[in-house]
């Protein structure tokens, strides 16, 4: 509008130094008879100079210009005055309407700025439209991708069930073979006394033939001799489940099936006989000879198995499955005796009388936060409930993003094993002013604490159960793309089920979590790869981009250490073993599986791309069979919280 007032203004001086200017400029004209108008070439030049001498007189109070006040020389007649104020009243007219032309181009010009600053407007508006929806298109694509990516992910561990349970089916036949072999067996030891009793019966009606016989001449010797014939009957090998098959040479016909009776080859064991010297005989109840001289009689041919048979299956795995508890209760057992009790309850409260507190607070591993056992107080203020465990830290901003780190995992697909959450505290009470707290399930120790009192090292199912544990929190925070980057042994705790006794181990303190691709915020000597090391030693550590492949050299510390009892740095200062690590080469001789070491030396490979991924590490043969001891057969692929 600014504008159009400044245009306006200097096209309204414009008119009027036209005005002013034709004034002074036109010529001078008297008022006698010899007073004439001028022609300048054409009828504009006539207009131009009618303007100019109707604002000549517009500006002069429209009053005759007398020179000095005095009276002019030669007057004009009557009839040349008339024509002067006719001439006056045109220019006057000609001076209106040209008021009345810039008015009116004023009233455009006006419009039109208005015009062009609503379009202006109308036009920033809608950049601002196409930017958000630019801007909500982006967001789209990128939560696209990352669904994208998880079920990539999903479908890959999908897979890998699969062929767990295809596997698992395998170890069935198996087991279910193997009972179906020991009901022949039972079943060849039923025919094998039937066949006694039979000989048995035949002997006796034998001997009493021969008793009979009157004609011979020596009785006694048809006696012997029947009884004779009567024990070399019963002393020829018996086939069961036997069947026909075609020897080496042309017409050559063989037995194979599971002998019993023989003088040196155990009951039940398979043979194949060498062939026949009359193929023909070969049917059931048949004595045959072999080439060799041995004879055999063919007992039951080889027929279906029964279904019968798959009971002992069951009996097998009850019998493996009560040696293993026999096991785990006695290191459990170990446990408990040497595992600190539960503190006393204090007269100490948090969170404005909430919870009691219990014990003395100890710091944390990294001592950034302080932990303490508690209990849910009753509105009368007595304890109650199951021990609870109490982080405190003056570091909100961290514990917040501890606790919307656990309830991101929460909401994936995939659980983990974590520890149980109750709720945060952001401000812990007028107990502890300036300090927030989280409220968890308690464990009985880290695993670092518990090795000792189990014998040094985790092994057998609890080994296996660790790991396995380990490898599920890692899907977990993978599923949700975020880069633990402090897996290590004191970040594991051991939880007993008061009902069963039985143990487990969780997850915990997922404060250092970031995204993948994001820059760390701390990290562990201990737990850190190489290549974060060598970042660290040349001053770029804060621009670090955390991978997934940092949290698999961080497994592979993990497993070294739990299944020998020592880390590969214990004793070295966190300086050294940064230092130490670009050039690290890990030995595995101490690790007691070899199958483990296979997968701890992958996990530990130098370059990162050479780091197995989750889903690799899931169907290594160090986790077979592991789903087939678990109650929920998908448990090792969602987990369990």
């Amino acid at each position: 509008m600014s504008f159009c007032l400044t245009a306006r203004n200097k096209f309204f001086h414009l008119l009027l130094f036209v005005g002013v200017s034709s004034a002074y400029l036109s010529p001078p004209r008297s008022l006698g008879g010899n007073a004439s108008l001028r022609y300048y070439g054409s009828s504009s030049s006539y207009a131009a100079r009618r303007s100019s001498t109707s604002l000549n007189v517009f500006f002069n109070n429209n009053k005759p210009n007398f020179n000095n006040n005095k009276t002019p020389k030669n007057t004009s007649p009557k009839g040349s005055g008339d024509d002067l104020v006719k001439t006056l009243e045109l220019k006057d007219e000609a001076l209106l309407q040209a008021q009345t032309a810039v008015s009116s181009l004023e009233s455009a010009l006006e419009s039109a700025v208005t015009n062009l600053e609503y379009m202006q407007e109308q036009l920033q508006l809608r950049v601002i439209d196409l930017e958000k929806e630019l801007t909500n298109t982006q967001n789209e694509l990128s939560t696209s991708q990352n669904e994208l990516d998880i079920a990539v992910s999903d479908l890959q561990l999908a897979q890998q069930q699969l062929m767990q349970s295809q596997r698992q089916f395998e170890e069935l036949e198996i087991a279910l073979g193997e009972s179906e072999e020991a009901a022949r067996r039972a079943e060849l030891r039923a025919e094998r006394l039937q066949s006694e009793l039979t000989s048995l019966k035949e002997n006796q009606e034998s001997g009493g033939a021969v008793a009979e016989k009157k004609s011979d001449k020596n009785p006694w010797n048809n006696l012997f001799q029947s009884a004779s014939a009567s024990a070399a009957s019963s002393s020829i090998p018996t086939l069961n489940d036997w069947i026909a098959i075609k020897g080496s040479a042309e017409g050559d016909v063989q037995i194979s099936g599971k002998v019993i009776n023989h003088p040196t080859i155990d009951d039940g064991d398979a043979i194949v006989t060498s062939p026949l010297v009359d193929p023909s005989q070969a049917k059931e109840r048949k004595v045959v000879s072999t080439s060799s001289g041995s004879k055999y009689r063919l007992g039951t041919p080889l027929t279906l198995p029964s279904s019968a048979a798959s009971v002992d299956v069951n009996e097998a795995k009850n019998k493996f499955n009560k040696q293993r508890e026999e096991r785990r209760q006695q290191i459990l057992a170990r446990a408990r005796t040497s595992s600190d009790s539960i503190p006393e309850i204090t007269d100490q409260t948090l969170g404005n009388g909430r919870y009691i507190l219990a014990g003395q607070a100890v710091p944390s591993v990294n001592g950034r936060s302080l932990i303490q056992t508690a209990y849910r107080s009753t509105p009368v203020g007595t304890a109650t409930g199951e021990p609870l465990i109490i982080k405190i830290s003056s570091n909100t901003a961290a514990m917040k993003r501890e606790y919307d780190n656990y309830q991101r995992v929460s909401g994936g697909l995939k659980k983990g094993q974590f520890i149980r959450r109750k709720e945060f505290l952001p401000n812990a009470g007028d107990e502890m002013p300036g300090m927030s707290a989280l409220v968890m399930q308690r464990g009985v120790d880290d695993v670092k604490a518990f090795m000792p009192k189990v014998g040094g090292r985790l092994e057998g199912p609890l080994l296996l159960d660790c790991a396995a544990t380990a490898l599920r929190c890692m899907e977990a925070l993978h599923g949700v793309r975020l880069v633990w980057n402090d897996l290590k042994t004191e970040n594991f705790v051991v939880v007993e089920d008061e009902r069963t006794g039985d143990i487990s181990f969780r997850g915990i303190d997922l404060e250092s979590c970031m995204p993948v691709k994001s820059n760390p915020i701390d990290y562990t000597p201990e737990a850190c790869p190489p290549e974060f090391a060598k970042s660290f030693m040349s001053g770029e550590a804060e621009s670090f981009a955390l991978e997934y492949s940092y949290d698999v050299w961080s497994y592979g510390m993990f497993l070294y250490e739990i299944s020998t009892g020592r880390g590969f740095f214990d004793g070295v200062s966190a300086e050294q073993i940064t230092k130490r690590l670009p050039t690290f080469e890990p030995v595995m001789d101490n690790v007691p599986d070899p199958t483990l070491a296979d997968l701890i030396a992958k996990c530990l490979s130098t370059s990162p791309g050479d780091r197995p991924s989750l889903a690799r590490i899931s169907k290594h043969p160090y986790f077979d069979g592991y789903t087939s001891n678990t109650k929920n057969p998908f448990e090792f692929l969602f987990g369990n919280n």
